[in-house]
């Protein structure tokens, strides 16, 4: 155990007394995921419009409680507005091309329908709730919202589902006391629309972030663990190897089963806390995001409880403790340092596959994915996010990736045949 520690001591001090491995293990990975952060959905914007700009939301016959909704509350003035009458959308939408060249762009319409040509949207919700008030139960109302955008555009489909849950849902929820009139009063009893709520205020933001984030940052982090594992055991597996340092270094008065233990604890714990660290500018990342960009990766109030911060802490080191592993026996089952750099890359092009599986998947990970290790840590760290963690995925993830793990070190002592007695 002291000489496992030692080991350990000794790669800290290797990492930490060489401000450039310092500096590429724990600010780099953290500065390029900011980078991707910001500069991913640019590109996506582009690549979807032809457009660095934001396309704004176009609001047809939009009614007079819709715009006062837009004036008073501050969540809804995040987007810019084109106004626009049915009369001027009539003629753009018998105009094909004009219209298909609009929906492309990333535009997103949202169009005010009363149902009667007669009448107007808020009159059609006023009348709704005066039916409601005469004692009317199978009261229908007629006036419907409709949100269009491309299918094939991203950057519009993005804009579109954080609209209809940033602006549109509460603009819906607020109806009743702007056009409830007396019924307003009698059949609910709702906070005003100018009053702030604190609470209400951040679990609505969370709610929104902590979705957007479930999809995002376990991919992200994913990515940057398999990295600074790479590399660590790239420095002190590979090139050790390949300098003919690590013959001695097994040569020595130390056992094996010290050096392997003492190296892999050192690289666990650098990985680890660079991880921390890239988590932590993730969620200030999110909280400086004031301004809550429709295109933004990480909305505004991302937020985890204790028991789901715990949750994705815990399972950071078990991860890269399976990580290491398999970029031990990488080494180890090959002789060129060539081949063993190239070799140790290529996970890097699964993680991203799964990065963006996970980003544009719809669904919850099924049981068979907690069984696949170092995914099923993807598949933990979404859960939490989601606040949907069970306490049997836990425990099945940190078990399968330590088993895992400890049978692939296993492997490669027996392989080499480094069991000894010392």
């Amino acid at each position: 155990m002291k000489k496992a520690l030692l080991i350990f001591r000794w790669e800290l001090n290797k990492i930490f007394s060489n401000w450039h491995k310092t500096v590429t293990l724990f600010l780099l990975p953290a500065v390029l995921m900011m980078l991707a952060l910001n500069v991913f959905p640019l590109l996506i914007n582009y690549m979807s419009t032809g457009s660095f700009s934001k396309k704004p939301i176009v609001l047809v016959s939009a009614p007079t409680s819709f715009r006062d909704y837009v004036n008073e509350t501050a969540d809804a003035n995040v987007y810019s507005y084109s106004y626009m009458s049915y009369g001027e959308f009539s003629e753009i939408y018998r105009d094909k091309n004009r219209l298909k060249d609009l929906m492309q762009g990333g535009t997103v319409l949202c169009f005010f329908a009363p149902g009667n040509n007669d009448d107007s949207f808020d009159n059609a919700v006023s009348d709704y709730y005066q039916k409601l008030l005469k004692g009317e139960k199978d009261a229908q109302s007629k006036a419907i919202i409709y949100l269009g955008f491309d299918i094939n555009s991203l950057s519009g489909g993005l804009r579109a589902q954080q609209f209809r849950q940033g602006v549109l849902e509460s603009y819906q929820n607020s109806l009743i006391d702007r056009l409830g009139g007396d019924y307003a009063a009698i059949g609910s009893n709702l906070f005003s629309t100018d009053s702030f709520n604190p609470v209400t205020k951040l679990m609505d933001n969370r709610t929104t972030a902590d979705n957007s984030a479930a999809k995002i940052v376990p991919g992200m982090l994913l990515i940057m663990m398999y990295y600074c594992a790479y590399s660590l055991v790239s420095d002190m597996f590979a090139s050790e190897k390949e300098r003919g340092f690590w013959s001695k270094l097994i040569m020595t008065p130390v056992s094996s089963s010290a050096i392997f233990a003492g190296k892999i604890a050192a690289i666990i714990v650098i990985v680890s806390g660079a991880t921390y660290l890239t988590t932590l500018l993730l969620f200030l990342s999110s909280w400086v995001n004031t301004g809550n960009d429709a295109m933004s990766l990480l909305p505004f109030g991302m937020m985890l409880t204790p028991t789901e911060l715990i949750i994705v802490f815990l399972t950071v080191p078990f991860t890269v403790f399976v990580m290491t592993a398999a970029c031990i026996s990488t080494v180890f089952s090959l002789n060129k340092l060539q081949d063993i750099t190239i070799n140790l890359q290529l996970p890097l092009v699964l993680f991203l596959g799964d990065f963006f599986l996970q980003m544009f998947r719809g669904t919850r990970p099924m049981t068979l994915e907690y069984f696949i290790p170092m995914h099923n840590s993807l598949a933990l760290i979404s859960d939490a996010y989601m606040a949907q963690e069970k306490l049997w995925h836990v425990i099945v993830v940190l078990a399968v990736n330590t088993a895992t793990a400890l049978l692939v070190i296993r492997s490669v002592y027996k392989k080499e045949g480094l069991y000894d007695n010392r």
